[in-house]
Formats: C-alpha cells, structure tokens, sequence
C-alpha cells in the first residue's frame, strides 16, 4: 500500500491485475464526496485490460476547478462593456443558484440491494456511505457546519453579489428573487437591505449606446417598491438567522419606503376610490330615471329627493367600511397599533406591522402562557423600535386572559 496525503493506493495480488484508488474520504469536504463515489463506481466497471498503475487525478482538486470555472462563467456576463441582456443576468443568477443549492443541500445516499455481493469495490464505496451517514442522520446540524466552515458559499456568494451590484445590472423583479433565494439557500442574507435600496435606487443603464449612459432612478416611485412576496422570503431568511438587525433594516428598506405605499395605493385604493368618485355622477343619472316613475311631485324635486338617498346610502356604507377595514385586529398576534394611530396611517403601514408581528413571534416565547414574560436587550429594543413606530407589543388588554 502506497499513501500520500490524498491518496491510498491498494494493490492486489498480480492474479487479479487491479489498482483501487481510495480518497480519504473522512478529511475531503463535503462538495467533493460526490465526485468520489462516481469515481469509486468508475473503478468497479473498469475492464480488466485497464492499465494497472493508471493515476486518477485528485476529486477535490477536480471539484475546485470545476468550482472555479463554473463561477468564472458566470461572473463574465458583467465582464463585457455592453449592457447584458436581462435573460443572461438571469442565466447567471440561476447558475450561482443551482452551485448554491448543490453545496448546502445534503447528499442523498444512494440506494443499494442487501443481496449485493460483498466485494473490494463495495467495501471502498461502504466508505463513502459511512461518511454521508452522520450527514443524514442530523441535516440541521450539519448544514449548519458546512455552512460555516466550507469558504464555497463564500465564493458563490459574493460571485451572486458581484453580478447583482454590477452598474451594468439592472435588477428586475425576477432578477431580485433569483438572487434572495441563492442568499437564503447559502444562509448569507446580511446583503439584502443594501440590494432593496439597490432596486430602488439604483441608475438604469440604457442599452445600445458605448459608453452607457445612465438614467437616475426615482426610488419614490411606485414600480421601486419591493414586492411584498419577496419581504416576506428575505425577512424568513434574516429570522432563520437570528439576526434582529437585519430583520428591522429588511422591514425598513421593503414596506416601510415612500413606494411601497405609493404601490398599495394604486394597487388597492385606486379602484374603490375612482368608483366613489363617479358615484354622484351616476346617482344622478339613475334619480333622473327613477323620477319619470312617479307623478306626486315635480320631477326635479323627485330627481333631488333620489339623488340625496343614493348619496347618502353609498357614502354611509363605505364610511362603516372603511372603519371596519382600518379597525379590524384578528390578524394581530403580538404588535397592535397604539392609540390615536389615524385609521389612514394603519391601513397604509398594516404589512409593515405584520413584518414587525413576525419578528416578534419569532424571538419571544412560543408558549401563549409565557407571553409577557421575555427579557433581554433586543426583546427592549425591539419594543422601543416598535413604539417608535406607533406600536405596541404585547399590548395587556389585547392578552390572553387580561380582556
């Protein structure tokens, strides 16, 4: 038997004329187990008339390389003085994705028959299994390792950011959730408030012209918003981070924006709002009709008396609508509004408050018996920051029990 620092190399007796090469597979990382175990399959269908003293190159080495060039081709779409094309950005994006979710994703191990025949080439892949089966028995635990002690995340990672960042980039919705979900699969989310400023703010390139020249972005707009959809997956991974920070400037650079609220209003209010507008111009219209079926009083008093009830009936009920709209609390949890709070200003923040709401779930106790009870400093600085903002946590008459 010949050792090095990778490689052990057992050779059998020259009646059988074959080489196995075994990687140490306990001191490999975890990127490179797969490579082994198609190499180690590689060797039991060799044929017999293979070379005896062939070198297989090292499966780490090869792993890096191919590491390397997998993010070098995806780093070059930023590389050239044109503006890349939103579908190229997007390849890229999904490239760094599917490294990501190779890397952290734990390994299956493979299926095997129990008649299978014990063999030199099985007990060198047994030695694959037995190193993937502490992996499998706690994939929490071991992601979390891998996470933090393979740099490969890094790299994936800050190649996804580089792309993203790129003032050649423009970040489109699609671009926006590619990149979260890569960030959130590596467990990095500590970027995403600087990319949502960035999809605010960020100068537009205009493609065809060398050198590009750039339009400056409105972040006040309501196209800058961030969608609520993609808040909500950034605030997930920030919270499975444990980073409170994080979670407060997520909220702050997503729902909390000028364009959001702008966003919401078109997108929700615009509708009711412009019927309520056109609402007299109607109610006229049908007094006017209505008027021609009676004959007691003048038609234009008829007309008046009608368009009056018409009036005051739709404007009475969408006023109680409104209130029961703006008012309602079933959805709240732990953060309430505080009192005074304008029923404007609580319709246009409530995914604000919601964001805020899971927060507060998420670091406070599970047990609703315990609730009241927690401590600490970022428990108080999340209660400041809320009452800062107009709310309450863990408001008493709200309580279970305390009505």
């Amino acid at each position: 038997m010949v050792e090095n620092a990778n490689v052990c190399t057992l050779v059998r007796s020259r009646h059988h004329a074959r080489v196995y090469n075994a990687v140490c597979l306990r001191k490999a990382s975890p990127v490179v187990i797969s490579h082994i175990s198609h190499l180690a399959r590689s060797l039991a269908t060799a044929r017999p008339g293979s070379p005896p003293n062939r070198r297989i190159p090292s499966p780490s080495r090869t792993a890096e390389q191919v590491l390397a060039e997998e993010l070098e081709t995806a780093a070059s779409v930023v590389k050239s003085d044109a503006v890349p094309s939103e579908s190229a950005v997007q390849s890229a994006l999904k490239l760094c994705e599917n490294l990501a979710r190779s890397v952290v994703e734990p390994i299956e191990s493979p299926e095997t028959s129990t008649s299978v025949e014990k063999t030199p080439t099985s007990n060198l892949l047994s030695l694959d299994e037995q190193s993937r089966a502490p992996m499998m028995s706690s994939p929490t635990k071991t992601l979390s390792r891998r996470i933090l002690e393979d740099p490969t995340p890094d790299s994936i990672s800050s190649t996804a950011h580089s792309i993203v960042t790129d003032p050649k980039v423009f970040i489109t919705p699609a671009l926006l959730a590619t990149y979260l979900y890569t960030q959130s699969v590596l467990g990095r989310p500590e970027s995403f408030p600087v990319i949502f400023d960035l999809y605010a703010s960020k100068p537009i390139p205009q493609p065809g012209r060398l050198p590009i020249k750039y339009k400056d972005a409105n972040p006040k707009r309501a196209s800058s918003a961030v969608p609520l959809v993609l808040a909500h997956s950034a605030l997930t991974a920030a919270i499975k981070a444990k980073d409170l920070t994080l979670c407060l400037s997520i909220i702050d650079t997503s729902v909390c924006t000028t364009a959001y609220k702008r966003s919401k209003i078109l997108r929700r209010a615009l509708l009711p709002f412009s019927g309520l507008a056109l609402t007299p111009a109607a109610a006229y219209v049908l007094a006017a009709q209505l008027a021609h079926y009676q004959h007691s009083m003048d038609h234009q008093m008829a007309t008046n008396m009608v368009f009056a009830g018409i009036v005051a009936y739709v404007g009475f009920t969408a006023t109680i609508g409104v209130v029961a709209i703006t008012t309602a609390n079933d959805q709240m949890d732990r953060i309430t509004w505080a009192t005074g709070t304008p029923l404007r200003e609580r319709w246009l923040r409530e995914e604000e408050r919601a964001l805020v709401d899971r927060v507060a779930g998420a670091w406070g106790f599970q047990d609703e018996n315990k609730r009241g009870e927690e401590e600490g400093g970022e428990w108080e600085a999340l209660r400041e920051w809320a009452l800062m903002r107009g709310m309450v946590l863990d408001k008493p008459e709200l309580m279970e029990g305390m009505e």
